[in-house]
């Protein structure tokens, strides 16, 4: 991350106070911190008060690109042959060229959010619909009314939740074998 996307976040700012300040000004040091971080430094260790919403910010972005990174590292295994966690196990359903084609949207979505032209919402979004696409093909159901039907002949397609009941049992079976 660079300064901007770090100031971004309002981190690092330029007022240092010791401990001793925050003992003896503690409103002065709490109404710099309202409007923007500040570090305490106390025995050769600094530390950063914010206001929560700050923080509760910062740990919700972390826990995203988590998520995110998960997903690349398991396109990346899928790619490689190499064994998937249970979390991305849909991945198996893809092909090589598929799997690289999300890759490469997620990492573009990530990259969105960390410039800030996008919010994290986005890359759910984008994941979310990989995720449920996998579903549709494990299931088979599409292939099955794509080419076993007729003309004439129209199927309905099933609710989600049967798709969901039916995905459920494939992986059911998929982790017994």
């Amino acid at each position: 991350m660079d300064s901007t996307t770090l100031n971004s976040f309002g981190i690092f700012g330029d007022e240092v106070y010791t401990s001793t300040d925050l003992n003896r000004r503690s409103g002065e040091v709490l109404n710099r911190a309202r409007l923007r971080p500040v570090t305490i430094s106390r025995n050769n260790e600094q530390f950063a008060l914010l206001r929560r919403e700050q923080a509760a910010k910062l740990v919700s972005s972390f826990n995203k690109i988590q998520g995110g990174l998960s997903i690349l590292v398991g396109v990346d295994a899928a790619i490689s042959g190499r064994d998937l966690p249970q979390s991305v196990s849909w991945l198996r359903i893809y092909e090589k060229d598929d799997l690289q084609k999300l890759h490469s949207e997620v990492l573009h979505a990530m990259a969105q959010v960390v410039f800030g032209s996008e919010e994290w919402g986005y890359v759910d979004a984008v994941i979310h619909e990989w995720k449920e696409s996998a579903v549709v093909a494990q299931s088979g159901l599409l292939d099955s009314v794509m080419y076993n039907s007729s003309e004439e002949e129209v199927l309905p397609l099933p609710s989600p939740e049967e798709m969901l009941r039916l995905v459920n049992e494939a992986e059911g079976e998929c982790a017994t074998k």
